[in-house]
């Protein structure tokens, strides 16, 4: 039997890779919530389904960890990658809770040529959510 047939099935091995395997899973899914986070309305919403896949796949690694002899680094890794999909999730599913308003903010935004307009549609975006205006928000500065 040569060295590697017996490498690869060598069972403490196979729980690395199968740990390294759900690590990646972890670190992608956190790429594609926040690079789908950043998309335009419709589009936003897969962001909900990538970081609801990376909270599963968090568990999975969490799981996998306690199996294998592994670092705290790895622990705390996953444990901030699946905070990191759970609050793109939040934010998206915030923005997607006030569609309407944030399509406008969106429209507004993508018009804006100045910094006086962007402020603007900031400002307008607050006053839809129910929030007050920052003092100055959309006000002419000298």
């Amino acid at each position: 039997m040569s060295q590697t047939d017996s490498a690869s099935t060598d069972p403490e091995l196979k729980k690395y890779r199968s740990l390294r395997d759900a690590l990646l899973w972890v670190a992608g899914m956190l790429l594609l919530t926040y690079l789908s986070s950043v998309l335009t309305l419709p589009w936003k919403a897969v962001s909900l389904a990538f970081a609801l896949a990376g909270l599963v796949w968090g568990v999975v690694a969490l799981v996998r960890t306690a199996h294998v002899k592994s670092p705290w680094v790895l622990r705390f890794a996953t444990a901030a990658a699946m905070a990191g999909c759970a609050m793109f999730g939040f934010v998206a599913s915030a923005q997607i809770i006030f569609w309407d308003a944030t399509e406008q903010f969106e429209e507004c935004t993508s018009s804006a040529l100045t910094d006086r307009a962007l402020e603007n549609c900031s400002s307008t975006y607050t006053e839809q959510l129910g929030g007050t205006a920052l003092p100055g928000a959309g006000t002419s500065r000298p």
